[in-house]
């Protein structure tokens, strides 16, 4: 077997981003041929330092991940949302390897300036030590707690937050400059469904989402931590709720002892057609979403079969769930269908098909988000779907 040069694999990897689409700037493609990431993950060999997966590099003791390398791809994605210019001054929330904050720095160039937080001090220091070795003289790594932001650093042309966040956190608010935009998985249920938004200022107190991707990130710690609610429900299987729907635990479990009652919906979905927010969309039409986790044996016999499209979107009423199923009919195409269980199976399931129609026949594509302080009176609100939080007022609005 032949042995690859960090070059040759580094290339490999930029030629996968390219074909998959993503790299939608040269500046960014240049980045990440710039940065040598196996400086960054020590202990890891080449093969995977170069590969296109997270590289989990510090868990708690329960085996959940706190620290990581993300996703080249997603990477990627969030550079291009960041719009990072030469000269720029840019904040980084959430430090790991160092890795984003060297491709950032690679953006901002000579004239630029990165800052950059984190909140385990000796993972602050192996990213100064990696960023060294790598010439990036002009970043500078802060250990601290994120969403206090760096007041002395500040303005920011960007803010770029790498860990999922509950809230837009005042810091940011205040030390991001007058046309700044801030690029952020904010997590916009309890269930833990995450969207990186690019958020521009386009005035005092008022942020515009210009885009939005489906993601996951290992949650912030420190002040601006969030955990959310998980019930277990049977052995592999766990429902994700927002923290405040009323949920009767106990008829939750015993919902699944139920038969299953299952519909096929008749409306079918092509691969290349934008669906990715189909769960963001049941969110905004009011009603009790969760997440229904389940593991690849329950998968496997059958038990629960929710689509992993969608991270297992689920509605329920507090004890009956139901949720969204998919079956092949064509190599690109699927049929979508509802499974319920509970004491209000058939109720629920022809409930959940019904909103499916609304949405298929709506066809929303992208959601427009937009934010404001959290003392914002109602009035000067955009129409929309409302979710308030400790800093910030989002609405949730659609493009079709």
């Amino acid at each position: 077997m032949t042995t690859r040069t960090p070059e040759q694999l580094r290339d490999a990897l930029v030629a996968d981003i390219r074909r998959w689409g993503t790299f939608r700037t040269d500046q960014v493609e240049a980045a990440f041929r710039a940065v040598p990431r196996h400086l960054f993950l020590p202990g890891v060999d080449l093969e995977t330092a170069y590969a296109d997966q997270v590289v989990v590099t510090r868990r708690a003791p329960d085996g959940t991940a706190l620290s990581s390398a993300s996703l080249p791809d997603l990477v990627a994605a969030m550079l291009e949302q960041g719009d990072v210019h030469t000269g720029h001054r840019v904040l980084e929330i959430g430090t790991a390897t160092g890795i984003n904050a060297a491709l950032l720095a690679e953006l901002a160039g000579p004239t630029g300036h990165v800052t950059t937080i984190e909140i385990d001090e000796d993972l602050a220091v192996s990213a100064r030590g990696a960023l060294a070795a790598a010439g990036c003289d002009q970043v500078e790594v802060i250990h601290g707690d994120g969403a206090a932001g760096y007041p002395d650093g500040a303005r920011y042309d960007r803010i770029m937050i790498t860990a999922g966040v509950w809230d837009i956190a005042a810091a940011w608010w205040d030390q991001l400059a007058a046309a700044g935009r801030i690029v952020v998985p904010l997590r916009l249920h309890g269930s833990g469904l995450t969207r990186s938004l690019a958020l521009d200022a386009v005035e005092p107190g008022r942020l515009v989402s210009r885009s939005a991707l489906v993601c996951g990130f290992v949650p912030l710690r420190g002040a601006g931590a969030h955990t959310g609610r998980t019930l277990t429900l049977a052995d592999g299987a766990a429902l994700r709720l927002d923290d405040h729907d009323p949920a009767d635990e106990p008829a939750l479990r015993a919902a699944l002892d139920s038969p299953p009652h299952g519909l096929w919906t008749g409306l079918t979905i092509h691969d290349h057609e934008p669906t990715a927010h189909l769960d963001l969309w049941l969110i905004t039409a009011n009603t009790q979403f969760a997440r229904l986790a389940v593991d690849t044996a329950a998968q496997q016999n059958g038990q629960l079969t929710p689509a992993r499209r969608w991270a297992g979107a689920t509605i329920h009423d507090g004890s009956t769930i139901a949720y969204i199923t998919l079956r092949p009919l064509a190599p690109d195409i699927d049929e979508l269908g509802v499974t319920a269980h509970g004491p209000h199976a058939a109720t629920f399931a022809a409930r959940l098909t019904e909103l499916l129609h609304h949405w298929h026949k709506e066809r929303p594509t992208e959601p427009v988000i937009t934010a404001h302080p959290a003392d914002t009176p109602d009035d000067q609100l955009p129409a929309g779907y409302h979710i308030d939080r400790p800093n910030s007022r989002l609405t949730i609005r659609w493009q079709s």
